[in-house]
Formats: C-alpha cells, sequence, structure tokens
C-alpha cells in the first residue's frame, strides 16, 4: 500500500450533500441524556419529531430552526407549526 505525502486536489471538496437547518433535541429520561439530530428537509424533521414523541423513547422532543433558532415543534409547550411554515 502507497502511503499519499501530499494532498491531490487544492480546494476543499464541497459537500455531496445539503446544508442543515433543523435540530431535532429528543430528551429522555434518566438516566440516559439527550440526543440532537440534524436534517435539512422540514418532512425528515417532522417525521422524526412525531416518531420519537409516538413510540415513548422521549420525554420531550423540540425541533429548532437553526437560521434562526425559532421553535417550530414542542409538543408538551403547546408549539406545533404547519410543515409549509417550517
Amino acid at each position: 500500500m502507497t502511503t499519499l505525502t501530499q494532498q491531490r486536489t487544492r480546494a476543499a471538496l464541497p459537500a455531496p450533500w445539503p446544508a442543515d437547518r433543523y435540530e431535532v433535541y429528543c430528551e429522555r429520561r434518566p438516566p440516559h441524556g439527550g440526543t440532537r439530530d440534524r436534517y435539512h428537509y422540514a418532512e425528515l424533521a417532522v417525521e422524526s419529531a412525531r416518531a420519537l414523541g409516538l413510540a415513548g423513547l422521549a420525554a420531550r422532543v423540540v425541533v429548532t430552526r437553526l437560521a434562526d433558532g425559532v421553535v417550530i415543534y414542542d409538543a408538551p409547550g403547546g408549539i406545533e407549526l404547519p410543515v409549509s411554515a417550517w
């Protein structure tokens, strides 16, 4: 196996996937901690948030729009904007 001593490209390659726009925070019951997942598409963030809530895997699920920090889904807090507003 040959070890490369120099980088073959001059500029870093762009990421092949789109940038993240939403963060789904899942707060679990003790002794488990919380988890954060990021999504680009609103439909996938909604599906993830609702599935975690329905499965009973989380004490609380919050979805935040990364661009401005607005909470757009928080079932216990009574916040659930329609997907078209995400």
